[in-house]
């Protein structure tokens, strides 16, 4: 099922910022807020299919039609010798104070998982364990920010006229926190509670005995951060296992909306491992 721009879009904004303030490190958060008013003119297709990437895009149409940003540069690679180092997210100018930012765009998935780790941040890991907070913040911290000070990025700003010096470093950290089922509630020291989108289970627990009166959904990887509607059509408990199987086969935890007899809708992983 395809989903509308206006949907990804609103999706997008609707997922909170995974810190309610940034007590990790010096540079400052930016947050966005959802327009009263969301004309579609504003809003283009994405080209591309990754996830991350169709994020960006979404975010650029924000800074441009919501804000006072203007974007100088947008995921600009920095190339060293032929060497790709990494690349810099968004370069941009505020036409009212004319303050010039670069601000790197993280939109990220996340379990808890009490087993993981012993701090609150060791905990947050990817669906299907190949990324994690704590590995993202070290990499934010060790190499995206700094890389605004190396020689090929100081190239590319003179050429702009900016001094590295000048320029305010920020990040816009969204995030789909999920909770293991068996925790109703929990208080966190440094994640935003807003964050919490939904509950993770295993798949041996994925069971008829629990679940088979509700109807199911399996939205593709892209179309993730979209919010759960009823206008779709849903699956039985029975097809949706089929849907799934093949999935955690292959090590791939798919996220599921569920509709309760109730009506209520719910968004959760069923994890492999």
């Amino acid at each position: 099922m395809e989903f509308t721009l206006e949907e990804q879009f609103q999706g997008f904004l609707a997922t909170s910022e995974i810190f309610a303030e940034n007590t990790l490190f010096e540079y400052p958060l930016l947050r966005t807020f959802i327009p009263e008013v969301l004309d579609n003119k504003v809003l283009s297709p994405p080209g591309a299919t990754v996830l991350g990437k169709r994020m960006e895009h979404f975010f650029a149409c924000y800074l441009s039609s919501f804000t006072s940003e203007e974007i100088l540069l947008q995921n600009q690679q920095i190339i060293h010798h032929k060497r790709t180092l990494g690349e810099l997210d968004f370069l941009l100018k505020n036409s009212v104070s004319e303050e010039i930012s670069h601000v790197e765009l993280i939109y990220k998935f996340y379990l808890f998982d009490p087993a993981t780790g012993t701090s609150e941040l060791d905990h947050f890991i990817g669906p299907n364990k190949r990324d994690s907070l704590n590995r993202k913040l070290e990499r934010l911290q060790k190499w995206q920010f700094p890389m605004l000070f190396q020689e090929p990025t100081r190239d590319l700003l003179r050429e702009l006229h900016i001094a590295p010096e000048e320029v305010v470093q920020k990040m816009c950290f969204k995030a789909a926190v999920f909770l293991p089922k068996q925790f109703e509630k929990i208080s966190f020291q440094k994640i935003h509670p807003a964050a919490v989108a939904g509950f993770w289970i295993h798949a041996s627990d994925f069971n008829a005995t629990t679940y088979a009166n509700n109807k199911f959904f399996c939205p593709r990887k892209k179309y993730w951060p979209v919010l759960p509607t009823r206008k779709i059509s849903w699956n039985s408990f029975d097809e949706i296992v089929n849907i799934i199987t093949p999935l955690l086969n292959k090590q791939y935890a798919p996220l599921l909306w569920m509709k309760t007899p109730e009506g209520d809708l719910e968004r959760f992983f069923v994890v492999w491992w």
